[in-house]
């Protein structure tokens, strides 16, 4: 059914937690290159995924789903039918830690973790903590907005699409919004104001850990930095080309954008795109 195909977008250009789940990839019916990243196009988790892969220099496609409609084609590559997904070397793994962590184990250099076990054990304890805590607040505070942006959410998800898959997408998504709400814990208000509590206080926690250094752990940029900042991007106006919102912004957007843009750890994020990002591949 044309609603529920991937948006296939090649990008050899170009470079939601958990430890490795591997299985044996199904076979693809179209040529790819060795790397395959399955993704959504706008995604906090999938964006770890794809910084790492821009630091380590690695060329790759990316296909892309549109957000609901992407579970049964996860279901059947992964097992499961969250994003991201990669596919390399013949085996897929899902979460965006444990994709880190096999790009980590088969692409060692540049190293995204650090050399010293202490500091290592550090970066990814924060690693941690961001992808179980602070990446769900951040999601729910963005659909605070997106419930009742429907239209954004299509054009921010299926940017990639064709017309007629974004025009059904379009047209399904007031059917979904309750399912949308839900999941992304916006149904709930105490939820609500618990993230963005969360949200708040990793800010306020970045503020003070960066106050007298640039880097999380050990001097320099590690996993720690790349999923604190990847899991604050949904609050933070971005102009990356991965993570740069779609256009124009909606109110609502804007207003959230603006509640912390003066905030130290706001502008510490937006340090990290700018000077720990690579474009492309090196």
């Amino acid at each position: 059914m044309m609603f529920g195909q991937p948006i296939v977008k090649p990008d050899a250009g170009r470079a939601t937690g958990g430890r490795h789940d591997e299985v044996p990839m199904s076979t693809p019916n179209m040529s790819t290159p060795d790397i395959v990243l399955h993704q959504f196009r706008a995604s906090h988790y999938n964006d770890k995924v794809r910084w790492a892969l821009a630091c380590k220099g690695l060329r790759h496609n990316r296909i892309s789903y549109l957000p609901g409609p992407h579970q049964p084609a996860m279901k059947k590559l992964s097992g499961q039918t969250s994003t991201p997904v990669l596919a390399m070397d013949g085996r897929v793994t899902s979460g965006s830690a444990a994709i880190i962590d096999r790009l980590e184990s088969a692409y060692p250099e540049p190293a995204l973790y650090p050399s010293d076990a202490a500091e290592r054990d550090a970066a990814l304890a924060i690693q941690s903590r961001f992808d179980t805590e602070v990446g769900p607040a951040t999601r729910t505070v963005a659909f605070t907005v997106f419930v009742r942006e429907l239209g954004y959410v299509c054009r921010l998800f299926g940017g990639d699409a064709s017309p007629l898959q974004r025009g059904l997408y379009r047209l399904a998504l007031p059917l979904v919004k309750p399912i949308m709400a839900k999941t992304n814990g916006v149904t709930d208000p105490a939820n609500v104001t618990r993230a963005q509590e969360i949200t708040r206080q990793a800010l306020d926690w970045i503020a003070t850990e960066t106050r007298d250094r640039e880097f999380l752990v050990g001097g320099r940029f590690t996993v720690a930095d790349l999923t604190v900042a990847a899991l604050m991007a949904p609050i933070v106006q971005l102009d990356h080309p991965d993570m740069c919102p779609a256009t124009p912004l909606p109110d609502a957007l804007r207003t959230l954008y603006a509640r912390w843009a003066d905030h130290p750890g706001v502008q510490w994020v937006q340090r990290r795109y700018r000077d720990n990002r690579p474009t492309v591949p090196r």
